[in-house]
Parts: C-alpha cells; sequence; structure tokens
C-alpha cells in the first residue's frame, strides 16, 4: 500500500489519469508489472526469434513488434517522419525504432534502449544467443513505459521520446548513425537514460553510471527513487559509460546516463534465457525511469 502524500507526489509529477478512471483505479505507474515485463522479454528472447541480430529478418521482426506496441499506446512518430522506422544508411540493417509522447516546447527527454543481439553460432546443441538480460530486458521496460504515456493526459514541457537502437552489438551501429543523423537535434536533448540489461543480479539493485556529468538526471533519478527503494550503486563501473548507446551522444554534449547491472555467467552466452531474469528488477527500474523522465520533462501548469 502507499500513503496519500506519496500518491500526491506521483500524481503532482504525471498528472491526471484519462477521464474514464475511477477514484480506486490504480494510477499508470502501477500498471507496469513484473508479468508485463517478463512477457515482452518471452517474446523476444524466445528461439523464434534467432538472436534478433541486427541484420536478420528477425531483427525486423523485433523493430515491428516495437513499433506496433508503442502505435497501439498512442506515441507517435518523431517531428516530420511519418513512420516510428529510422533506417541507416546500411538497408541490411534493421532500423532504429523512435516515437514520442509530445510535449508543448522544442526539447526533449530520451529514453533508449538496444534491441538486437546476437547471431546464432554455426554449430552445436544450442546455437541462439536469446539475449534475455541483454537486452530484451531494457527493450521490455520501453514497451512498458509507451503503455503508460498512453495513459497520461497532463501536457508536458518536453517531449519523451522512446528510441529502441539497432546494432549495439555490431558497435553502436544505431545510437552512432542517431547520432549523427539528428532525427532529433543534439542541442535540443535535455538528458537520455539508456538501459542495457537490468534484470540480473540482487533482486533490489541496479547500477548507475554517468550521474556525475549529469547533475540534473541525478536529481531526478534520486527524487523517483523515494517512490521505487531501489539500492542504485554510484559510480563504480564509469568504463561502462563507453560500452552503450549513450556514448554517441555524450561525445556530443547530451547530458546522459546509463542503468545495468553486473556482468554475470550468462552475458553473451546461449545460456542468457528469459527463465533467468528478475522481472521484479526490470519492473521497479522501469518504474525509477520513467518518474524522473516526467519530472524532468516539466508537466505543463
Amino acid at each position: 500500500m502507499h500513503s496519500t502524500t506519496t500518491l500526491a507526489f506521483f500524481l503532482t509529477c504525471v498528472g491526471s489519469l484519462c477521464s474514464c478512471s475511477s477514484p480506486t483505479q490504480k494510477n499508470p505507474i502501477h500498471t507496469i508489472t513484473p508479468g508485463m515485463i517478463l512477457a515482452d522479454v518471452e517474446f523476444l528472447s524466445s528461439d523464434e526469434m534467432n538472436g534478433r541480430h541486427y541484420r536478420s529478418k528477425e531483427g525486423k521482426l523485433a523493430a515491428k513488434y516495437i513499433a506496433d506496441e508503442w502505435e497501439k499506446a498512442g506515441l507517435v512518430p518523431l517531428h516530420g517522419k511519418t513512420s516510428m522506422y529510422l533506417p541507416t544508411n546500411d538497408m541490411r540493417d534493421s532500423p532504429n525504432v523512435a516515437a514520442m509522447l509530445q510535449g508543448t516546447e522544442d526539447k526533449y527527454i530520451l529514453i533508449t534502449a538496444h534491441y538486437d543481439h546476437l547471431a546464432p553460432k554455426r554449430s552445436g546443441k544450442d546455437r541462439i544467443y536469446n539475449g534475455a538480460d541483454d537486452n530484451a530486458s531494457g527493450t521490455a521496460a520501453l514497451i512498458a513505459m509507451a503503455r503508460v504515456l498512453g495513459e497520461l493526459r497532463t501536457k508536458y514541457k518536453s517531449s519523451i521520446v522512446l528510441v529502441a537502437f539497432t546494432g549495439e552489438e555490431a558497435g553502436l551501429v544505431g545510437s552512432e548513425h542517431f547520432a549523427k543523423s539528428e532525427p532529433i537535434p543534439m542541442r535540443s536533448i535535455k538528458a537520455l537514460i539508456n538501459l542495457d540489461m537490468i534484470s540480473r543480479g540482487d533482486a533490489n539493485t541496479i547500477f548507475l553510471e554517468g550521474s556525475s556529468g549529469a547533475p540534473r538526471i541525478a536529481l531526478a533519478l534520486s527524487n523517483a527513487n523515494k517512490e521505487i527503494g531501489l539500492t542504485i550503486v554510484k559510480g563504480k563501473h564509469p568504463d561502462w559509460l563507453y560500452r552503450s548507446d549513450q556514448q554517441p551522444f555524450l561525445e556530443q554534449g547530451v547530458p546522459a546516463v546509463f542503468f545495468s547491472v553486473e556482468d554475470h555467467e550468462d552475458y553473451h552466452q546461449v545460456t542468457d534465457h528469459a527463465d533467468k531474469i528478475l522481472p521484479g528488477l526490470a519492473a521497479k527500474t522501469t518504474k525509477l525511469t520513467l518518474l524522473a523522465a516526467l519530472e524532468l520533462a516539466h508537466p505543463v501548469p
């Protein structure tokens, strides 16, 4: 149960519910459940998805799944785009996928994760790199956040943009292309929170890198964590900032942070299966990220 004070804090951040809500209906943040996260992780990391390599038909299928879920949630393409698909310069690649809850000003809060993983092994009894934690977990978080954003009726000053990157495992292919092609001007991005592996390790612990260089994001995350109650380990692995999709944005001066867990025995192994993830940890990290993003986006009075 949450206290009246805590509920009031949340409603201040996210505004009113849809007009059909009743006083007893859950507020949108609590619709993010471990079961919701697990269901999307199970689909994305199933053997049928064959590892979601960025140059495979399954990679393109994953992109379609994400875009379809975001469209159903009510999000829209970026300004000037008619599609949520943002192709790279190489048509062999599956596309980046981007959608937003539109704000009132030309400012943006980005929440990102890569959806690709690795191509199957050439031989062996188990050939498929399922990539449940890496990074079906972060992708499932983006899908869950879209469903919440679609329920909000309060306007925000900044647009909240979800981006699912392609080709992270091939050397940040998708994020490099996004940062260079600028479908959103880099100068207009106020904050970026990247999620890459958020569902293993201790059930209540997540690791955060980049907070010292992004104090405004760090404050919003601290405020949000009063509601969520995660143990956040800061600054233990500074090298992680250069190992995932926040790097190209940091190089252009965008304030960015990175959530992840410690590398584990199934990292980049065919044993990274959905039945090993901690969906509760992923759900808490998803809620934490979204609450912080809503604060950074600033509700319109």
